[in-house]
């Protein structure tokens, strides 16, 4: 554990030593007024020695990283603690707002609709005039990201006190799962509650499950600095996702040095945060925003890492890396040779790279990332591959829209979420209603059933109200009253070639069983699956699956392929509506196209 627990037991044994001698001299002089005054103040220095010795020795006994100045290792010390308490009173008024959902729901959308009645969308949608959730509900309609073009128009424009009373920080643009991406307002509030619902409470449970949180460890988080635009009037445009630029306050607790979140090339970067996460062996975690992410940092450590080791060994980048001359130079004094550890890292590598994260890393506890949804394939790979034998946790239900929900069950096989009544107002369409109908009847957040698939809507602080942004979930349970979801896909992720609309979730649960029940011995690294469109009335649509597979053995041959594309072909006849397509002879079988890494 290097210097420090030499230092921590030196400083807890003096302060110990301090503590006795000061209280026994104390105490033979405390006949007097003035030994009665000198026993006050004996008893005080002494509580403060008993206090920084138990700090030391609290302090000795953590694994901490090498790489730590002794400033930022008192601070990431300072802030476990704060977290710890912090974590702990907000978790348990998450929990409080659960036994009351009906009525936190209430409070929330009345305040939010009471706070924006003098802005121009509150005064066209006479929002003076809602006293409660039932007026809100007859009075606004359901809503797409259509509805609001317009007034963010305008607040792209500079013109403020549009959609809220309080001013955009940002215009988040969504990924674009579902169409063309958007550009939706969000302010600082939505932020707030994120940072007070949703990760410290998250830190309660990481706090409450996780022993190696409490450690003085560095993580390795690949996450990425965004080109950031501006509007006209001055505010950013980009993702409000976790980034470098919004996360400055915990950078100092990353392996990566800050010069590294000036590269704007993701393979140079991503090149960077893997140098300098192999130079420290006590690595605490792995995070990113989806398993995807890891999983592409794995791939690359494992097709880099003879150049990595070099520059371990030299104690510089190599000089093909295309980076500023001036961010290289900030690097370059961060780094020093480290022979031995390259050496260490060389024979893991040559071994295999099955389990490499924990071989090389033998200190790490966990990775937190999200893997459900279309990063679920990611997340089943990682555990299978490079990250076999470590767990995998789920942490946070978010949206570009906004925070949705926490999995407070680190250790489940499926990644499900409790949903947090005070960040969002949330309203249920049954799914069997949502693609027939455009302003249908909802349910509340407290009126949903166990078992039963929903698409939600959700009303935030930063201006969208009854907004249907197209997440379908199912609910697997409540927590008192507040229901605990499953994500499903996001509509608009549908595999559509005559209407039948196969979700994402139920092609990949189709394909996994099928792959592992047919291709004994392969291991599927990667797929795609596209529509065939017919280009002629002579052809027949299909879905067509490009398939990445490792394997030590042969090539798949054609009759196993083709047995493979029987198989899922069979699975996703489990949908009703694709099975009559297909038994009309309206979409042809699937077909695979295969690729070896």
């Amino acid at each position: 554990m290097g210097k420090k627990p030499k230092i921590g037991c030196i400083v807890s044994t003096l302060c110990f030593v301090a503590f006795t001698a000061t209280i026994y001299y104390e105490f033979l002089s405390h006949h007097s007024i003035e030994g009665k005054l000198g026993l006050f103040k004996g008893g005080c220095l002494s509580l403060v020695f008993f206090l920084v010795g138990l700090l030391a020795s609290d302090f000795t006994w953590r694994i901490t990283s090498d790489y730590y100045s002794f400033k930022n290792l008192w601070i990431h010390y300072t802030s476990l603690l704060f977290l710890r308490l912090a974590s702990f009173i907000f978790h348990r008024l998450v929990v409080k707002d659960t036994r009351n959902v009906r009525g936190v729901q209430e409070k929330f959308i009345l305040d939010l609709i009471k706070s924006n009645a003098l802005t121009d969308y509150g005064k066209s949608h006479d929002f003076s005039s809602i006293k409660s959730v039932e007026d809100f509900k007859s009075s606004h309609p359901l809503t797409r990201y259509s509805y609001y073009e317009k007034y963010i128009d305008r607040v792209y424009n500079g013109e403020t006190n549009v959609m809220t009373s309080l001013q955009p920080y940002i215009l988040a643009m969504t990924s674009g799962t579902s169409g063309q991406p958007k550009m939706l307002p969000t302010v600082k509030k939505g932020r707030s509650l994120f940072f007070t619902y949703g990760l410290l409470p998250l830190f309660h449970i990481l706090f409450t499950n996780m022993d190696g949180i409490n450690n003085l460890q560095k993580k390795l988080k690949f996450f990425y600095t965004p080109r950031w635009r501006q509007t006209p009037s001055g505010i950013s445009i980009g993702p409000n996702s976790s980034s470098p630029t919004n996360s400055q306050a915990e950078l100092s607790f990353h392996s990566t040095p800050a010069a590294a979140f000036d590269i704007l090339s993701e393979p140079e970067a991503l090149y960077v945060y893997l140098l300098f996460g192999l130079r420290d062996k006590k690595l605490g975690y792995l995070e990113a925003n989806f398993a995807s992410l890891i999983y592409t940092a794995f791939v690359s450590l494992e097709s880099n890492w003879k150049d990595l080791l070099t520059d371990l060994r030299n104690g510089y980048i190599k000089p093909d890396l295309n980076i500023d001359s001036s961010v290289r130079k900030r690097l370059n004094s961060e780094l020093s040779p480290f022979p031995e550890r390259a050496n260490e890292l060389q024979t893991e590598f040559e071994r295999g790279f099955l389990g490499i994260a924990k071989k090389i890393w033998p200190y790490m506890n966990f990775i937190l990332c999200v893997d459900s949804g279309s990063f679920q394939v990611y997340g089943d790979l990682l555990r299978k591959t490079y990250c076999k034998g470590l767990h995998i946790y789920s942490p946070i239900y978010a949206a570009t829209e906004g925070f949705i929900g926490i999995n407070l069950w680190p250790f489940s096989p499926d990644s499900q979420y409790l949903m947090i009544p005070k960040v969002l107002f949330y309203e249920f369409i049954p799914i069997e209603k949502s693609l027939s109908c455009e302003q249908p009847d909802t349910l509340l957040l407290h009126e949903v059933t166990e078992g039963e698939v929903y698409e939600m809507v959700i009303s935030n602080c930063s201006g969208l109200y009854r907004y249907r942004f197209g997440d379908v979930v199912k609910v697997v349970g409540f927590h008192n009253q507040s229901p605990i979801v499953e994500f499903m896909y996001r509509q608009g992720q549908f595999l559509n070639v005559r209407g039948e609309k196969t979700s994402e979730k139920l092609f990949y649960e189709a394909f996994h069983d099928s792959f592992n029940m047919v291709m004994v011995g392969y291991s599927l690294l990667d797929y795609c699956c596209v529509e065939q469109l017919p280009q002629s009335g002579e052809e027949t649509p299909r879905y067509i699956v490009f398939m990445e597979v490792g394997s030590k053995e042969v090539t798949p041959s054609v009759s196993l392929i083709n047995q493979l594309a029987e198989e899922l072909d069979k699975q996703l006849q489990s949908s009703y509506i694709y099975k009559s397509f297909r038994d009309k002879g309206s979409i042809a079988q699937v077909k695979f196209i295969w690729s070896n890494p």
